[in-house]
C-alpha cells in the first residue's frame, strides 16, 4: 500500500504548446489555474497553432511579472509584454471545434512569435475572463485543450517508465496536477477529490496525442516511438486511443500547495485497458 496521497507537483502553462512552469502554491479559479493557458499562437485566420505540428513552441519559456509576461526562445532576443500595450480588439479563434473571441496582444508579439516558429503567426490573448464557455463542462475554459485542469500521479509515470525503453518524464504529459502517495493509475478510479481549498469533479480519462513524444528540452522527437509505443501496450482501447491523466473541472475557487493532502471524497470503477505485457 501506498502512503497518504499529496500534492507533489503544480504546473502552468502561460502560452499554450509551450513549456511550463512549476509553482509551489497556485490559486485555482473556475477557468484553471491562474496564468494557465491564458496565451495562444494561432495563424492569421485564428487557428491554434501547436507544438504537435511546430515541436519547437515546446523550447518557448514564460516568466510571468507583476505587469505581463517575458517569453524567451532559442537564438531571439526576450519579448517582453505588458498588458497595457495589448490592443485588445476581439479576434474569433479555434480551439478544436469551439470558436471564440479572444482578444489581440501586440505586432510585437506577433512578429516574434512567427520568427520563432518559422510560419506567420500571432498571439492572443483569453482576457481576464475567458469567452470560451463548454456547456458540456457547465464552465469557462481558457485556451485549453477541452479540460480546465489535468492530474496524472507519480505512480503512473513510474509504472511507464518501469515498462519503457527509456525514461519519460512528467513534463512531456503537461499536465497541471501531480499527486504522490498512491497506486499506479489510482486516478482513473477518482470521482471528486479536493485539493486544499478546492473541490474537483473528475472527468474523462485524457486521450494523448503525437505531443507526448516531443521532447519538452529540445523539441526533437523521443527515441523509439516513445511513449508511445509503451502506452499503446497497455493504456490504449480497442480503437487505439491510448489513455493517460484524468480531466478536472474545479467545483470553486481557492489556494492549493504542495504538500496538501489529496483527499478522495468519491471513486467510480476505472476503465480497464488490455495489457500485452501481462
Amino acid at each position: 500500500m501506498k502512503d497518504k496521497a499529496q500534492l507533489s507537483g503544480i504546473n502552468i502553462f502561460p502560452v499554450k504548446s509551450t513549456s511550463g512552469i512549476e509553482q509551489s502554491r497556485a490559486w485555482v479559479g473556475l477557468e484553471g489555474i491562474s496564468f494557465d493557458r491564458r496565451f495562444v499562437v494561432t495563424d492569421l485566420a485564428g487557428r491554434m497553432m501547436t507544438a504537435r505540428k511546430f515541436p519547437k513552441m515546446v523550447t518557448i519559456k514564460s516568466t510571468l511579472l507583476a505587469d505581463g509576461i517575458v517569453l524567451s526562445a532559442p537564438g531571439v532576443n526576450n519579448l517582453h509584454l505588458a498588458t497595457c500595450d495589448f490592443g485588445r480588439d476581439e479576434f474569433e479563434c479555434k480551439i478544436w471545434n469551439d470558436r471564440f473571441f479572444a482578444y489581440t496582444t501586440t505586432e510585437k508579439a506577433n512578429a516574434w512569435f512567427t520568427k520563432v516558429i518559422g510560419s506567420d503567426a500571432q498571439l492572443l490573448f483569453c482576457g481576464e475572463e475567458s469567452n470560451r464557455f463548454r456547456e458540456k463542462l457547465g464552465t469557462r475554459v481558457s485556451f485549453a485543450d477541452a479540460y480546465p485542469l489535468l492530474v496524472i500521479s507519480q505512480g503512473s509515470l513510474d509504472e511507464l517508465n518501469r515498462r519503457a525503453s527509456h525514461p519519460q518524464t512528467m513534463s512531456q504529459f503537461r499536465t497541471n496536477i501531480v499527486v504522490d502517495g498512491v497506486e499506479p493509475f489510482a486516478e482513473d478510479g477518482w470521482e471528486r477529490i479536493a485539493i486544499g481549498e478546492v473541490e474537483f469533479q473528475v472527468g474523462s480519462t485524457c486521450q494523448r496525442c503525437i505531443l507526448t513524444s516531443v521532447d519538452p528540452v529540445t523539441g526533437d522527437k523521443m527515441a523509439d516511438k516513445e511513449p508511445t509505443a509503451t502506452l499503446s501496450r497497455f493504456r490504449a482501447d480497442e480503437k487505439g486511443a491510448i489513455y493517460f491523466g484524468m480531466n478536472l473541472v474545479a467545483l470553486n475557487e481557492g489556494i492549493i500547495e504542495v504538500g496538501d493532502e489529496v483527499r478522495i471524497l468519491e471513486t467510480r470503477t476505472p476503465v480497464l485497458y488490455p495489457d500485452a505485457d501481462a
